[in-house]
């Protein structure tokens, strides 16, 4: 058992479990190696360390941020996976007339809404409303429809221009932003091309489900544009004269704990027939997060093999059980300035 390092990394945790793990170009290796003193040779007693561990697509730029992303996207469904269970094993013992006190059901409902609330920027963008993965190169959307916007629309005869002003985006002489898209009813993959390609530039995606149009923008944008976004036509499929507001419909979110009542039986069991719905899309959603962070560990190939790996950690752990305050001391100008979530990302 390795002891604990000083608060040389402001983590203060035993430094046993993470050398286990350094089995790669992530590993402790080169941790150490990367921020040790070039200038000094280890003391007596200590392990020599291998002189380059990480190649250069493993400093790729986005990467390590990747990484976290992914990392922190697990950690969240990880955290709100145990908040489902909780919950829905107290609602099934009270379901089920065993006692369980109000108050204590009312605190877990409450925590599980303050998580689902916190979701776009816990889960880093990478877990959508409906508790479905993303992935770093395409962060979560919210996905909505236009209502009187639909594929029979886009087929209706008559050329018709619409104007869509976009709140939050401004042109160079600081009117505000305008898409324009001209209608002719020459059929819907042609109009659905043409309203792709409009709003495309302003971060906008349209896609035709089943006779509908479902539009997408991404969730750091939603808020404005649903507040914001204003629809003009020419008075044949919408309006003329002034932009209106225009009508977004939301599919509804995977949970929503904020409308979940526990103060009788029924509501007890709809909280929990939403409860077991969400958790099977949370597994998939973590599933998929945790194959992007495999591929894209995968993806930088190790310079030290998994057995020297093993071999340098069995050997730092002896030199830092024998070697006293001496070889301790060694450690910490390499550690130092390392937090603790550095280090987890790293080792990971």
């Amino acid at each position: 058992m390795l002891m604990s390092v000083p608060n040389a990394a402001g983590s203060g945790e035993s430094l046993s479990p993470a050398l286990r793990r350094a089995a790669g170009p992530s590993g402790l290796a080169g941790l150490v190696q990367a921020t040790a003193p070039q200038e000094a040779p280890p003391p007596r007693g200590l392990p020599t360390l291998p002189t380059q561990v990480q190649t250069p697509a493993a400093r790729e730029p986005g990467r390590q941020e990747n990484l976290g992303r992914l990392q922190q996207g697990l950690d969240y469904l990880d955290r709100l996976g145990e908040s489902l269970q909780a919950l829905k094993q107290d609602l099934g013992r009270s379901l089920a007339g065993l006692p369980v006190p109000p108050a204590a059901l009312e605190g877990r409902l409450e925590s599980l809404r303050q998580q689902w609330q916190q979701r776009p920027q816990r889960a880093a963008g990478m877990v959508d409303g409906q508790l479905q993965a993303a992935s770093p190169d395409a962060p979560a959307r919210q996905r909505f429809k236009l209502r009187g916007l639909d594929l029979a629309v886009l087929e209706q005869g008559g050329r018709e221009t619409l104007r869509l002003q976009l709140p939050g985006q401004a042109t160079a002489d600081g009117r505000a932003a305008q898409i324009a898209v001209t209608l002719d009813g020459e059929g819907s993959p042609q109009q659905l091309q043409a309203l792709a390609r409009a709003l495309g530039p302003a971060g906008l995606q349209v896609q035709a489900q089943g006779g509908e149009l479902l539009f997408s923008v991404a969730e750091a944008q939603w808020p404005a544009l649903r507040d914001g976004l204003t629809l003009r036509g020419e008075g044949r499929r919408f309006p003329g004269g002034q932009a209106l507001r225009a009508p977004l419909e939301t599919p509804p979110e995977a949970l929503q704990p904020q409308r979940w009542s526990l103060d009788d039986a029924t509501g007890q069991r709809r909280a929990l027939g939403e409860l077991l719905q969400a958790q099977p899309r949370l597994a998939q959603a973590r599933t998929q997060l945790q194959t992007q962070l495999q591929d894209l560990d995968a993806a930088v190939p190790a310079t030290v093999s998994a057995a020297q790996a093993g071999r340098l950690a069995d050997d730092l752990e002896r030199a830092l059980q024998d070697g006293g305050y001496a070889g301790v001391g060694a450690l910490l100008p390499a550690l130092r300035g390392l937090h603790k979530d550095r280090v987890r990302q790293l080792l990971g």
